[in-house]
C-alpha cells in the first residue's frame, strides 16, 4: 500500500530531525506540515556541546523532501527541484536540502542531502535558462555524527563568506590575474574532528575557492565547484623487505573514493572503506633504472610475502591474489637484464636512464655491445674492420665516446674502452712542422659537451695542464674553455658542471704569461666567466674600463668589454667597425651571449 503525502512528509522530517538530534553541535527546529513557501525549518549550529545562546554559531534554513522508494542502495540520487525554491534559497543566503527515500511502508529510510550556499545556487540557476525545474544530484547523508556536524559547519561558513556576493559580479581567475589583483587562493573548511585528517575533510566535503584580492580584506568566492578533489603528499618513510630498504619515500594520494600509496614508479596499493582486502597494482616501467629497482621490489614482495611500510607489515595474500599475468620466472630475467644495463651506465659514468620503448633494433644491438664490453669485460665482435680509434656509439637518446682497440690487425673484434677513462698520447703539427703534445680531449667541442652521456668534466683541465707546455698550450686551452662557455649557455637548466669546468680552465689560464696569452684576452674571458655566475664588482668593472680606455685595444676587444659593462650602444658602435667576416665570427664567440637585442632594449 502506498503512503500518503502526509505520511511521506512526516516520515521524512522525522528521519532528518532524529538524525540531526543525535549530534552534539546541531539543534534541529523542523516542523511537520510546515506551510512556509520554500523551507521546513532551521538547524541551529553551536560552537560547543553546551547549547547556550552565547555558543550559537549560526543557523541554516533547511527543506526536507520525501519520496517513496524501496531501492535504498544508491550512494547518490537525482531530484527535480523548483527553480523558484532555488532562487528563494539564494536570496536568503543559502540552505541545505534533504531528500529522504522511504521504503518498505515506512520501515526503512535513507537520507540524501545537498549543500546550497550562494555560489552553488548561482551556478545551478545559471544553467536553467528559464526552466521551471532543475535536476540536482544529492549525496548520501553520513551516519557518523561528527561528519554530519562538519557538513553544517562547513556550509554555514561558506554561506557567510558568500552572502554578500548573491548578485555581485565575480571576476574570473584570468581577469584577476590580468588586472594584477590576484594575491592568492584559499580553500577554507570548518568542521568537527577534522584536524587529525584535514586532507580527508577537504576531499569528502564540499569546498569552494576564494580569491584574495589586492586592497580588499574580503575573500571573493569564485564561480567554480572543484570536482573529484585529490590531495597528494610525499611521505618520508622506510619501505623495506627484511634488512633491505628499497625506498625512503612514498606518495600518499587521497580521493573521495580511495586512499593510495604510490611506491616507486610502478607499484601502488589502494584502500577503500568498502573494499577489503586492499588492491595492489604493478606495471613494469620502460626505464632501465626504474625497472631494476621496482621490479626487484615486486619480486621480493611476492617471494617474501610482505613488505614493511614505516614499521607496519603489509602482507601479500598469495592465496587470493591474482597475478597470473605476472610470470615470476620471466620477470626475473627482465630484472637481470635491467640490472646489467644499469651497471653498464654506472661504469660509463652516465647518470641518465634508458627508455627501452624508444630503442630501435640497432640501439639494442649497441646497448648489448656495451653490456658485453663493460659488464662482461669481453671483446665485441661482428663490427666493421678499420673503425676509427674514437667513435660515438648511439643508444637511443644517449651517446657514448669510446676508444676502439682492435684485437687483431684488420679484424672485426674490438675492445671497447671508455674514452674518458683511458690516457692517450696526442700531438699535432706546429707552425714549424714540429709535433706539439695536446690533451686527448682537445678533439671535443660544444656539441660534444651537451650530447655525450659518459662525459667527465672534472678531468679536462688536469689533462691539458699535465701535457708538456709549449707556445700554443694556453691558446688551445683558452679555445677549449670558450667552447665550454658556449655549451653552458646552450645547456638546458644551465648545467653547473660545465661552468665549473670552464672556471677550472680560467683559473689555470690566468697563470699564463703575456707572451703565452695576451692580458686582454685572459681578462675578458675571466670576467665573462664570472658574469655568468654573478654580477661584476667595482674592481672588476674598473678592469674593463681600463681596457676600453687603452689606445692599444682593438675593436673586437672593445665590443666584448662594452658588452660585459652592459653598455649595448657602445658595443654596437664598435661592432659596426668590424668587417662583415669579423662580425659573423664574433657572433660565434660566447661573449656574444651578452649582446642585447636592440628591439628588446627599446621595449
Amino acid at each position: 500500500m502506498s503512503l500518503s503525502t502526509k505520511q511521506i512528509e512526516t516520515f521524512s522530517v522525522n528521519a532528518v530531525r532524529d538524525s540531526l538530534s543525535l549530534t552534539d553541535f546541531l539543534d534541529p527546529f523542523i516542523a511537520d506540515n510546515d506551510k512556509e513557501p520554500s523551507w521546513d525549518g532551521n538547524v541551529y549550529i553551536y560552537e560547543s556541546k553546551n547549547h547556550k545562546k552565547d555558543n550559537l554559531k549560526g543557523r541554516i534554513p533547511v527543506q526536507v523532501k520525501g519520496k517513496e522508494c524501496d531501492d535504498l542502495s544508491k550512494d547518490s540520487i537525482t531530484f527535480s527541484m523548483s527553480t523558484s525554491d532555488l532562487r528563494n534559497y539564494l536570496y536568503d543566503g543559502g540552505s541545505i536540502l534533504f531528500v529522504v527515500y522511504i521504503g518498505n511502508g515506512g520501515l526503512c529510510k535513507k537520507i540524501y542531502y545537498m549543500e546550497l550556499p550562494p555560489i552553488r545556487l548561482r551556478l545551478l540557476l545559471g544553467s536553467t535558462k528559464g526552466q521551471k525545474t532543475k535536476t540536482i544530484t544529492l549525496k548520501e547523508f553520513p551516519i557518523d555524527n561528527n561528519k554530519k556536524s562538519t557538513i553544517f559547519f562547513n556550509c554555514l561558513r561558506n554561506c557567510q563568506m558568500q552572502s554578500s556576493f548573491t548578485d555581485a559580479k565575480l571576476l574570473s581567475f584570468e581577469e584577476l590575474e590580468k588586472q594584477g589583483l590576484l594575491e592568492g587562493i584559499s580553500v577554507p573548511i570548518s568542521g568537527v574532528g577534522i584536524k587529525d585528517d584535514l586532507q580527508r575533510a577537504l576531499i569528502t566535503n564540499d569546498v569552494y575557492l576564494y580569491a584574495k584580492i589586492k586592497g580588499s580584506p574580503i575573500p571573493q568566492p569564485m564561480e567554480i565547484l572543484p570536482q573529484s578533489l585529490t590531495t597528494k603528499e610525499t611521505l618520508d618513510t622506510d619501505i623495506s623487505i627484511g634488512d633491505k630498504i628499497y625506498y625512503t619515500k612514498a606518495s600518499l594520494i587521497k580521493s573521495q573514493e580511495k586512499t593510495v600509496y604510490q611506491i616507486g614508479n610502478s607499484f601502488s596499493i589502494s584502500f577503500t572503506e568498502a573494499q577489503k582486502p586492499c588492491s595492489i597494482k604493478y606495471k613494469n616501467s620502460n626505464n632501465a633504472r626504474v625497472l631494476a629497482k621496482d621490479l626487484d621490489f615486486m619480486l621480493s614482495y611476492i617471494e617474501n610475502g610482505y613488505f614493511n611500510l614505516n614499521g607496519i607489515r603489509m602482507p601479500f595474500d598469495k592465496e587470493n591474489a591474482d597475478y597470473s599475468n605476472f610470470d615470476c620466472a620471466k620477470e626475473s630475467e627482465h630484472l637481470s637484464y635491467a640490472k646489467r644495463v644499469v651497471t653498464t651506465l654506472d661504469l660509463l659514468n652516465c647518470d641518465k636512464d634508458i627508455d627501452f620503448s624508444k630503442l630501435s633494433n640497432e640501439d639494442f644491438r649497441n646497448l648489448n655491445r656495451l653490456v658485453t664490453a663493460f659488464v662482461d669485460k669481453e671483446p665485441v665482435g661482428n663490427l666493421k674492420a678499420g673503425l676509427p680509434p674514437i667513435i660515438k656509439l648511439p643508444v637511443g637518446e644517449l651517446s657514448f665516446a669510446l676508444y676502439m682497440k682492435p684485437t687483431t690487425e684488420g679484424g672485426t673484434i674490438y675492445e671497447m674502452l671508455d674514452f674518458f677513462k683511458i690516457e692517450m698520447s696526442v700531438a699535432y703539427d706546429g707552425k714549424d712542422g714540429e709535433k706539439l703534445p695536446v690533451s686527448q680531449f682537445s678533439i671535443l667541442h660544444t656539441d660534444d659537451f651537451l650530447t655525450l652521456s659518459n662525459i667527465r668534466f672534472d678531468i679536462f683541465e688536469p689533462s691539458f695542464e699535465k701535457c708538456e707546455k709549449h707556445y700554443d698550450t694556453f691558446n688551445r686551452a683558452n679555445w677549449f674553455m670558450l667552447d665550454l662557455l658556449c655549451a653552458f649557455d646552450k645547456s638546458e637548466g644551465k648545467r653547473t658542471e660545465i661552468l665549473n669546468a670552464a672556471k677550472q680552465f680560467d683559473e689555470w689560464i690566468m697563470t699564463s704569461s703575456e707572451e703565452e696569452l695576451p692580458y686582454t684576452v685572459k681578462e675578458l674571458n675571466h670576467l665573462q666567466t664570472v658574469k655568468r655566475e654573478r654580477k661584476l664588482i667595482i674592481t672588476e668593472l674598473a678592469e674593463l674600463y681600463s681596457i676600453v680606455e687603452s689606445n692599444a685595444t682593438n675593436e673586437e676587444t672593445l665590443v666584448g668589454a662594452y658588452l660585459l659593462l652592459d653598455q649595448q650602444p657602445a658595443a654596437e658602435m664598435h661592432f659596426s667597425k668590424l668587417t662583415p667576416e669579423q662580425q659573423e665570427n664574433f657572433k660565434t664567440y660566447p661573449i656574444y651571449h651578452f649582446w642585447a637585442n636592440a628591439e628588446e632594449e627599446k621595449q
